[in-house]
């Protein structure tokens, strides 16, 4: 993410995190945010059944001067979670506050196995 009235650059990495739940058929769900290299937090979204489709969010609560992360599971009521940020500038320097990012997928043990193990089995 770039704010071109600032002089820095802010560079956020989401990464997902899937963990499948012991004897079952489910993943619980994770965000882990990344911020000019540290690591500024971690979230459990819940727990979605395999094969479901999933809406993952993340946004820039300007006010509140936070990142909101969401999943929301098909036919679900969305679960938020909230990872405040603070840097050595003011927030709004290097987070814009239009930031947002989403993200759709279903949820399956073979796309886990493949993106997450060899990414050349089928």
């Amino acid at each position: 993410m770039r704010d071109n009235a600032a002089s820095h650059r802010l560079e956020v990495r989401a990464f997902l995190i899937l963990q499948r739940v012991v004897g079952s058929k489910k993943f619980l769900v994770s965000v882990l945010l990344q911020a000019d290299g540290p690591f500024i937090g971690q979230t459990s979204l819940g727990i979605v059944a395999e094969g479901l489709e999933i809406l993952l969010s993340l946004s820039w609560d300007q006010p509140m001067q936070r990142f909101v992360a969401s999943s929301q599971a098909a036919g679900g009521l969305p679960i938020l979670s909230f990872i405040p940020f603070t840097s050595l500038g003011t927030a709004h320097d290097v987070v814009p506050p239009e930031f947002s990012m989403v993200k759709s997928f279903v949820l399956n043990s073979a796309t886990n196995i493949r993106l997450f193990g060899n990414p050349d089995s089928k």
